[in-house]
């Protein structure tokens, strides 16, 4: 049986820009992250696969979300352990993992910039699209690096900030207002040369790019999608009602959206190009 673990009541606020590493006003509780996780699960299989998880060893999913790369991880008859600061989200990963009859998976919430592990836990460490969104980058990447065993793999998955996804970031950004002494963006985690830095105390590191197909019938038809269901996105939009905006602000902020995704998008899908990562401690 799959195990969740919701001992970890840290509720530490960290603004990122509209993205909140806190349980309460979490933005990845606002709309329908169910949804949106359609968009992945191409994407755990290429990583899981980069990575030749082997039966018995001891992975970690960090920042897993509803569990996708989790339970992909799960059918190579590896020990998992998926963490997320979003209990919402744990609980979504219990329903999605008994759906896909895969059992033995061990949920537990907690903070990607402060894993509840012993150094070297874990022969594999995992993320996608998920610890890229934490605020302190640096203090990430020396988790996750703390918790490889010696020998181990670091592997994530990441948007690139010039293609599809990294494209509606900057958009999202630019119709933010924007912060005080602000944090790195969390596409900075899609730049190959950004992320060698922030790995430095890795052996070994390798790219790969792969691009997911996302059926749409049109451009607005994804609009309608991630501004109903993604959160960062519905923020914006809640900023921009609640300081006053009118229909036009978030009508300039839907055609600088479309604008962007324009050149990804062909044959009724949008292409999402993403990065991997694979590093050995």
């Amino acid at each position: 049986m799959s195990q969740l673990d919701l001992s970890n009541k840290e509720n530490e606020a960290i603004d990122n820009g509209g993205l909140k590493n806190t349980k309460s006003g979490n933005v990845w509780k606002l709309g329908d992250y169910r949804s949106i996780s359609t968009m992945l699960p191409s994407i755990s299989s290429h990583l899981v696969r980069s990575m030749n998880i082997k039966s018995g060893e001891d992975i970690l999913d960090v920042a897993c979300g509803n569990g996708n790369t989790a339970i992909t991880a799960r059918r190579m008859s590896a020990n998992v352990t998926g963490i997320d600061i979003t209990a919402e989200l744990l609980e979504l990963a219990v329903k999605e993992a008994k759906i896909a009859q895969v059992e033995g998976i061990t949920w537990k919430e907690g903070d990607a910039q402060n894993l509840p592990f012993e150094d070297e836990s874990f022969d594999v460490v995992l993320s996608t699209f998920g610890h890229m969104f934490a605020p302190q980058a640096e203090l990430v990447a020396k988790e996750m690096i703390r918790v490889t065993k010696r020998g181990g793999r670091i592997g994530f998955a990441t948007w690139p900030p010039e293609l599809a996804i990294g494209s509606i970031f900057k958009v999202n950004g630019k119709h933010l207002p924007r912060p005080v002494n602000s944090l790195p963006s969390p596409i900075l985690w899609g730049v190959p040369e950004v992320i060698e830095k922030r790995l430095n105390e890795v052996t070994k590191v390798h790219f790969e790019r792969g691009t997911a197909l996302f059926p749409i019938l049109s451009p607005n038809h994804f609009w309608e999608f991630m501004s109903t269901k993604y959160g960062p996105l519905i923020n914006t939009i809640q900023i921009l009602k609640n300081r006053g905006g009118d229909s036009i602000e978030t009508e300039s902020l839907r055609g600088d959206f479309l604008k962007a995704i324009d050149p990804y998008v062909f044959d009724n899908s949008i292409g999402l190009g993403y990065l991997l990562t694979i590093a050995k401690r």
